[in-house]
C-alpha cells in the first residue's frame, strides 16, 4: 500500500462518496488536515448513505470481477462489497502456501471439509473457492467436500471417508466445533488422535479452548494449528493472522498469569497477529481503524474490533531467546468486537437493538426493560439462553411468543442469522435460542445495566 497521505489524497480526488463524506465533515481538502483529525468512517455514517458506485474508485465499479457480502446487523440488513481481480490476486497462493506450511497438505493426505456459510458471505466462498481448485489441479493429495453448514451432513461423510485419508481439515467457526464435535460422539466417530484441525474464520477464541480442543482430538498441547485463525472481515480484509511463533508467544501469556496482567492487564489472553503489510491500521480508543486500498477503498475505517499494538520491545524478559529473535517488531492484538455484541456460530447480534425490539413489542408482552443472555452449554451444544425480565410471567404462552418475535427479529436484520440458525438447529435437533421468562421485581433496579451477557 501506497504512504497514507497519498492514498488519502488519491481517495478524496477520485472517490465520489468521500468528497461527500469530506464535506460534511467541513473538510475541503485532507491534505490541510493533519491525519490523526481526518474524520472515522462506519457502516452507518458512509457505508449506507451513498449508492454503491459513489464509494468505489472513479465513481463506477469498473472491473468488478465478484459481489459478496458481509452480515451487518443494522436494518438494511447486508451490506454488499463488490471486489476487484487485483482485491484478491494473491489469495490462492497465500492459501496454499499457508496450507502446506501448517498442515503439510503437500504430503499428507487431506479430506478437507468445508463447514462455513456459503452463498456470498465471503469468508466461506472464498476459502472454498480456493480449495476446491487446489483440489482440482491435481497437484496436491486433497479432497475437499462442501456441506457448508448442513453438519449433520458434514459428520455423515467424514465418518465414511476418513479412513482414507492421513488427516482432516474443518474449516468452520470455533464456535460449530462444538457442535462438529458432539454429532461425531453421537455416531461414534472416534478419529485416530491426532488427525483434526480446525482451520477457522469468523471470531475470536481463546487459547484455553485451543488447548481444549488439542486435548479433546488428541494432539500435543504445544501443537500449534490444531486450532488457526487469520482476523478480518468482508469489510476490511485481512487485517492479520496467526503464526507458530505468535501462538507460541500466546501460550506463553497464557500459562503465566503475572506477565499477562503486566502486559493485558485482563485474565485472558487476546489473539495475536502478525500485522498484514498491505493494510494500514491504527488502535482509537481501543478499537482497530483500517485504511485499505479495495474497489470501495477505506481511509480511517471503524472495524468495531477491539486490540492493539505491542513493540517487540515490550515484551517480557522471561520468554525464550530463540522465540523472541524470529518475532516481528510489532504485533497486533485482537480482543474480538466491541461490547454490545453475542457472537451466535460467527454472527454478530447486536444487544442493544434485541432490547429496542424488546421495547416496541404490544403492551399485554409487558417488557420491563430488562434482559439477560448466557452462553451455556449442554451435551457439547453451545446455546443462547435469554431471561426476559415482564410485568407478569404467569401467562404459560407468552415466552414462545418471545421466542417467535426474537427468531423472527433476528432473521429480519441479518441474512447471515437466518442461514445459520435454519441449518445448525437442523444439524443438531435443539433448538440454539431459547427464552425464559422472570418476572421483574422492584428489587432488581439494582443491575445497572439494561441487558447482561454472561457465559456459564
Amino acid at each position: 500500500m501506497k504512504p497514507v497521505h497519498e492514498f488519502i489524497r488519491d481517495v478524496h480526488q477520485r472517490v465520489p462518496g468521500y468528497q461527500k463524506f469530506l464535506r460534511e465533515h467541513d473538510i475541503r481538502d485532507p491534505s490541510d488536515h493533519p491525519f490523526e483529525k481526518i474524520p472515522l468512517q462506519t457502516k452507518q455514517n458512509y457505508l449506507l448513505k451513498h449508492p454503491i458506485e459513489d464509494l468505489c474508485w472513479n465513481g463506477a465499479i469498473g472491473n468488478c470481477h465478484l459481489i459478496g457480502s458481509s452480515s451487518g446487523f443494522s436494518k438494511s440488513g447486508s451490506v454488499f462489497w463488490p471486489k476487484r481481480p487485483e482485491d484478491e490476486k494473491n489469495y490462492l497462493y497465500s492459501i496454499e502456501k499457508m496450507l502446506v506450511a501448517n498442515y503439510q497438505i503437500d504430503q499428507k493426505r487431506t479430506l478437507i471439509v468445508c463447514c462455513m456459510a456459503l452463498g456470498t458471505w465471503f469468508g466461506g466462498m472464498a476459502i472454498t473457492a480456493a480449495v476446491r481448485i487446489l483440489a482440482s489441479e491435481g497437484r496436491l493429495p486433497i479432497t475437499v467436500c462442501t456441506p457448508g453448514l448442513n453438519l449433520s451432513e458434514a459428520v455423515e461423510i467424514f465418518s465414511r471417508f476418513h479412513r482414507n485419508y492421513d488427516q482432516s481439515l474443518w474449516f468452520s467457526n470455533p464456535s460449530s466445533i462444538g457442535l462438529i464435535s458432539a454429532l461425531m460422539k453421537k455416531k461414534g466417530i472416534e478419529p485416530a488422535p491426532g488427525s483434526v484441525y480446525f482451520p477457522v474464520v469468523g471470531e475470536y477464541f481463546s487459547e484455553a479452548f485451543r488447548d481444549s480442543v488439542a486435548a479433546k482430538y488428541g494432539h500435543d498441547q504445544d501443537a500449534p494449528f490444531v486450532v488457526w485463525t487469520g482476523y478480518g472481515s468482508a469489510d476490511a480484509g485481512d487485517l492479520g493472522v496467526e503464526t507458530a511463533d505468535l501462538i507460541q508467544l500466546r501460550k506463553f501469556f497464557h500459562r503465566n498469569e503475572s506477565e499477562r496482567k503486566k502486559v493485558f492487564g485482563t485474565d485472558d489472553t487476546p489473539m495475536l497477529l502478525m500485522p498484514a503489510s498491505s493494510k494500514h491500521l491504527e488502535i482509537i480508543d481501543g478499537r482497530i481503524v483500517v485504511s485499505a486500498d479495495h474497489l470501495v477503498p477505506l481511509v480511517r475505517y471503524d472495524t468495531g474490533d477491539e486490540g492493539g499494538f505491542i513493540e517487540k520491545k515490550d515484551l517480557p524478559s522471561g520468554i525464550d531467546a530463540e522465540l523472541l529473535k524470529r518475532l516481528p517488531e510489532k504485533l497486533l492484538f485482537v480482543r474480538g468486537r466491541v461490547n454490545d455484541n453475542v457472537i451466535f456460530y460467527g454472527t454478530n447480534l447486536n444487544v442493544q437493538e434485541i432490547n429496542n425490539h424488546f421495547l416496541v413489542l404490544p403492551k399485554d408482552y409487558g417488557y420491563a426493560g430488562l434482559f439477560t443472555v448466557r452462553q451455556k452449554e449442554q451435551s457439547g451444544v453451545v446455546f443462547f439462553d435469554f431471561a426476559v425480565f415482564v410485568e407478569n410471567a404467569s401467562d404459560s404462552t407468552l415466552a414462545s411468543r418471545y421466542k417467535e418475535t426474537l427468531l423472527e427479529f433476528l432473521k429480519a436484520q441479518s441474512l447471515e442469522f437466518k442461514t445459520k440458525y435454519a441449518n445448525l438447529t437442523q444439524s443438531v435437533g435443539e433448538e440454539l435460542i431459547r427464552v425464559t421468562l422472570q418476572e421483574y421485581k422492584s428489587g432488581e433496579g439494582r443491575i445497572k445495566h439494561r441487558f447482561i451477557v454472561t457465559g456459564e
